[in-house]
């Protein structure tokens, strides 16, 4: 049953309820509806939000349950979460959200501060480990040239 492949793909996913509601941007209710089995069917909709976040997913698996689970055959889960630039863009929808459903809040303001923060940290954080692997590979290439390592 769609409910039940839902659920495995939470549990594949690593995340619960809750966390993969937010990935694909919808209520937590429909989410815990479907995986215990309070709703029929998934709508069109919401099928479509976990096939456009998780474009790695088969459909005909998930709508049918035909075929592997991914289209392609992925190493690990990390392949299939959501990209940075689409969590980053999911927070700046939800900050929106809460500026016109709280205008001017002290603690709304706060918090876009506190997001700020840690997505330039989050950013900072990235570089460094860029920096860091394209230092490791020049390494590589100096210790395979010294020991006369072919690859």
């Amino acid at each position: 049953m769609i409910n039940d492949r839902i659920n495995r793909l939470i549990t594949i996913l690593e995340m619960n309820p809750t966390s993969f509601s937010e990935s694909i941007g919808v209520n937590v209710t429909v989410i815990f509806n479907i995986i215990k089995g309070r709703r029929s069917k998934p709508s069109f909709d919401l099928l479509f939000k976990i096939l456009h976040t998780y474009q790695n997913l088969n459909a005909e698996w998930l709508t049918r349950g035909e075929g592997e689970m991914w289209d392609e055959d992925l190493a690990n889960v990390e392949n299939v979460t959501p990209s940075y630039q689409e969590i980053e863009e999911r927070i700046a929808s939800l900050l929106s959200r809460l500026k016109i459903e709280v205008p001017e809040s002290y603690e709304l303001y706060e918090l876009e501060e506190l997001v700020t923060f840690v997505l330039e940290e989050s950013n900072a954080q990235k570089s460094k480990l860029i920096l860091l692997n394209e230092r490791q590979e020049q390494m590589l290439n100096i210790l395979r040239e010294k020991l006369k390592i072919k690859i």
